[in-house]
């Protein structure tokens, strides 16, 4: 019997058209394994070119991980579904192009002997995927196998004891970090939402500052994520950020870090070279957001800040 993978996959746009990127990933259907993860900015383009670019990644990652399964794709875009199951006519040059390229990896699978069926399905049942989408308008780039090299740490990230091992770099993937200001109640709470959004299914470890409010808001993020948090005292406000970001970066993957807001907007400044009496010019809310990437070449791109 052929194995068995599904594809789900989503494209955005801010605007539309507008700044736009697509997320998608494949699981072993049988076991709900993520097997792979991929997400890519667009520029500007429309949510159907997204839609479709989605679906494009998502179908070309199942070819890589077995050429031989059969591959069901679920997609929140009923125009995509209709289409490519021949249902409904395609009109626009745009689509009809994109239409060709995924019939093209399509039938690389048949010919290999698998198969390519279409299913929509309810938005808040493409959570994941939209959650890539997402990551990809906010400017970064997502391409993982973690059914090979990336496999163990996607284990060991799911163990609370090995969470924050050190993570295998795969080429053209950053180092991800996402600092969240402590936020008291409700906004502990909003903070966890947001980061669970933007995460979705990816592996990563869970770090706090040592103080009350941090490890408060920090339990809400990690009940959200499933992941337990490890406390660390060097993301105290006057502890050795420098080293406690070093150390980060060093461990490799996505790592999640609670701490104060004039901690995240220290580590900020450091990053962006911004002189110590000027850093209080970068907005921090309480229970707000800041993403990173640092690239193997020693990179490094914020991605977002005060991002609720």
């Amino acid at each position: 019997m052929s194995r068995r993978l599904t594809v789900e996959a989503d494209g955005g746009s801010r605007g539309n058209p507008g700044i736009a990127g697509y997320g998608a990933l494949v699981r072993d259907t049988d076991t709900g394994a993520l097997l792979a993860e991929r997400a890519e900015p667009l520029g500007t383009a429309s949510n159907n070119v997204a839609e479709y670019r989605g679906l494009i990644a998502g179908l070309e990652a199942a070819l890589a991980i077995d050429p031989t399964a059969d591959v069901l794709v679920r997609m929140d875009s009923k125009l995509v579904v209709e289409q490519m199951s021949g249902r409904w006519k395609i009109k626009h040059e745009d689509m009809r192009r994109l239409a060709l390229q995924a019939r093209d990896v399509s039938a690389d699978i048949s010919a290999a002997g698998g198969s390519v069926t279409y299913t929509w399905i309810p938005r808040e049942e493409n959570k994941d995927a939209d959650a890539l989408s997402n990551v990809a308008m906010d400017g970064q780039t997502v391409d993982r196998r973690l059914d090979r090299e990336d496999a163990a740490a996607q284990t060991a990230a799911t163990a609370p004891a090995d969470a924050c091992g050190s993570v295998p770099t795969l080429p053209g993937t950053p180092v991800r970090v996402v600092l969240v200001a402590r936020a008291p109640g409700e906004g502990s709470r909003t903070a966890a939402a947001a980061v669970a959004h933007l995460l979705g299914s990816a592996p990563r470890c869970l770090l706090t500052a040592a103080d009350d409010a941090a490890v408060e808001t920090a339990a809400e993020v990690g009940a959200a994520l499933g992941t337990e948090a490890v406390v660390d005292a060097a993301w105290d406000e006057d502890g050795d950020l420098v080293e406690a970001w070093d150390r980060v970066v060093a461990r490799g993957g996505t790592t999640v870090v609670v701490c104060a807001a004039d901690a995240v907007r220290a580590v900020l400044a450091h990053l962006l070279g911004v002189p110590a009496g000027r850093s209080d010019r970068l907005a921090v809310a309480a229970g707000s957001l800041a993403g990173v990437e640092v690239w193997a070449d020693g990179r490094v791109s914020v991605a977002f800040t005060n991002r609720t």
